[in-house]
């Protein structure tokens, strides 16, 4: 499924769904191995950003399996964000909407594929290393042997 991201913006509508991260080939070497699927709630909103320009808001929640770079053991990952994004309608507007705001630029000169902002969102909010909370792995930690000296 498709949408233009200009027209969305302009009526002010909304598309929402959900999403299993572990069938998405983008994100697969990011994700632990999981039998049973975890959902992810989406939706993006048209809008316009705090300077009137057509804009995307996007909401991503849910959890998502991880292995913990500690004890290599499943994670479950708490992802909670939402993001502005300014919608350029050219290459050359997305170079000067990206140097004059710090906010996100998205190139929207065609139809949008709604996974794939979903996907992106997840990809900048995951985090590369994630680690369980300090004495909550599961797995012991194998020490290194002390040398004699």
């Amino acid at each position: 499924m498709q949408f233009s991201a200009h027209r969305l913006a302009r009526e002010r509508r909304s598309l929402a769904g959900t999403f299993d991260p572990t069938k998405s080939t983008r994100l697969e070497d990011r994700l632990a191995e999981r039998s049973s699927a975890i959902g992810i709630a989406w939706s993006i909103t048209g809008t316009t950003d705090a300077l009137g320009r057509p804009a995307l808001a996007i909401e991503v929640s849910g959890l998502v399996p991880l292995e913990c770079q500690r004890c290599l053991q499943p994670l479950e990952w708490t992802v909670d964000q939402k993001t502005v994004v300014a919608l350029a309608g050219s290459e050359d507007e997305a170079d000067a909407l990206d140097a004059e705001s710090d906010g996100e630029v998205v190139l929207a000169a065609g139809p949008l594929d709604p996974i794939e902002l979903v996907e992106d969102e997840l990809l900048l909010t995951l985090p590369y290393a994630p680690t369980h909370a300090e004495g909550e792995c599961t797995a012991p930690l194998v020490q290194a042997p002390v040398q004699a000296p």
